[in-house]
């Protein structure tokens, strides 16, 4: 009669019949035992099958206890892991940088000689290219005839400022001289018209007094009592006494006009000294003149001067120590200013490391840290922590993310962390080199 086929828990494990399943008695039959593999008629032994059963059991339990010791391991290498790193924060997002610069032309021109290679490395100052500078060379000449002119100019000014203070104070005088000599004048020619008023009327009673003596020696020649030489000598006396009237009296409008005069003389005198009074403004507007002057002197040297720096500028020098690439020009090409014509690799170098923003809690300036390089396997070079961006990578990008925008996705974001070598190490180090940091936190 068919057994019924077990269920599927009860499906033997590597040819281990199910728990549940009765276990029979072996029994000797006549053909040997099959699964004792006895011979015929021979005794079979009562504890062989649970010796077979529970060496059954033991090769069950074997893969649990392989897993459970793998597991054993894991854990004690993570625990290893964990006690070891303990205090320590790492990152490989890291890599050598270094401020490079572009060297560009300040001036425009033609390159006239180029003294170096291209990753040659250089020292402060050294010549790198030099342009044509036969026209600066015209335009420092240029300035400097310029620079001379407003020299003289102002040479000029000063004198004439001199002159002007001299004369304005010699006219001031002057013409307070002319007053006073007007004045005098004045008064002189007063003198003079009372004069000629007290000598007309002298004159005048001269006259009168002839004119009586003249009347009375008539009548006394009209009665033959006096000579006629006596009425001669009497009209000659009247004659001369009339005489001396009208020169007083010319005397006198001679002298009214000299007073008019001297009245004009003074009035004249005043003006110019009216003139002559603001002394100061004629003064300032000399010396205002000589500073103007010198001020053209000081814009003709600062043309000069800017000439000169515009000359330099044909000489292209290194701005420090370092290493120059991707040099762009060559002799006899034409450079416009601002034109980059090389790349500029400075010998100071530093870490960046874009560090997790979980990992920033415990970083700090000037932790110590251990720099790893790709380029140099085997290698560690000590550094410290210098400082911490102030915002994360993604918000110096060239189009930060925008979390309003409707499609916010928390990503964990990344922040520079600027580490500097403790000793500048021995190996060239070359800007964008991978390396791995680690910072010790404790």
């Amino acid at each position: 009669m068919a057994q019924p086929s077990p269920r599927p828990d009860e499906q033997p494990v590597h040819g281990v019949p199910p728990a549940s399943a009765p276990i029979e008695e072996p029994r000797s039959s006549p053909g040997g035992d099959a699964e004792t593999g006895a011979e015929p008629g021979s005794v079979v032994d009562a504890g062989a099958p649970e010796r077979r059963s529970a060496s059954r059991r033991r090769k069950r339990r074997s893969p649990f206890m392989v897993l459970a010791g793998l597991a054993l391991v894991v854990l004690a290498v993570i625990g290893g892991y964990l006690v070891l790193t303990a205090g320590q924060v790492s990152t490989d997002d890291a890599q050598v940088e270094a401020d490079i610069v572009p060297i560009g032309a300040r001036v425009g021109g033609q390159v006239l000689r180029v003294h170096i290679k291209d990753n040659q490395k250089v020292k402060k100052g050294q010549l790198l290219i030099e342009l044509d500078d036969a026209d600066f060379r015209a335009k420092v000449q240029q300035a400097e005839a310029q620079v001379e002119t407003a020299e003289a100019q102002a040479v000029a000014a000063d004198n004439q400022a001199k002159v002007a203070e001299a004369s304005a104070k010699g006219g001031l005088t002057t013409a307070k001289a002319m007053v006073y000599g007007s004045s005098q004048q004045v008064q002189s020619a007063q003198a003079q018209v009372e004069a000629g008023e007290a000598a007309l009327k002298r004159a005048k009673a001269q006259a009168h007094r002839t004119a009586l003596d003249l009347a009375r020696v008539r009548e006394l020649l009209k009665s033959n009592a006096v000579p006629q030489q006596q009425l001669d000598n009497a009209q000659a006396a009247d004659d001369s006494a009339q005489a001396a009237v009208a020169l007083a009296q010319a005397q006198l409008t001679a002298a009214k006009q000299g007073k008019q005069v001297a009245l004009s003389q003074v009035a004249q005198a005043k003006g110019r000294l009216d003139q002559s009074k603001p002394i100061d403004s004629q003064i300032a507007v000399a010396e205002a003149n000589a500073k103007l002057a010198h001020a053209r002197v000081k814009s003709a040297k600062a043309a000069l001067g800017l000439a000169k720096l515009q000359l330099s500028y044909t000489h292209i020098t290194a701005p420090a120590d370092g290493l120059v690439s991707k040099l762009s020009v060559h002799q006899g090409q034409l450079v416009q200013p601002g034109q980059s014509v090389a790349q500029f690799v400075p010998s100071e170098t530093y870490i960046v490391a874009d560090f997790k923003e979980t990992q920033l809690a415990r970083i700090r300036a000037g932790q110590k840290a251990e720099i790893r390089l790709d380029a140099y396997p085997g290698h560690k070079f000590s550094a410290r922590v210098e400082s911490l961006s102030g915002a994360t990578g993604a918000r110096f990008a060239l189009l930060p993310p925008d979390n309003a925008s409707g499609n916010f996705v928390e990503v964990v974001q990344r922040v520079p962390v600027r580490l500097s070598w403790d000793r500048a190490p021995d190996e060239p180090m070359r800007a964008g080199l991978s390396a791995d940091v680690t910072v010790f936190t404790k």
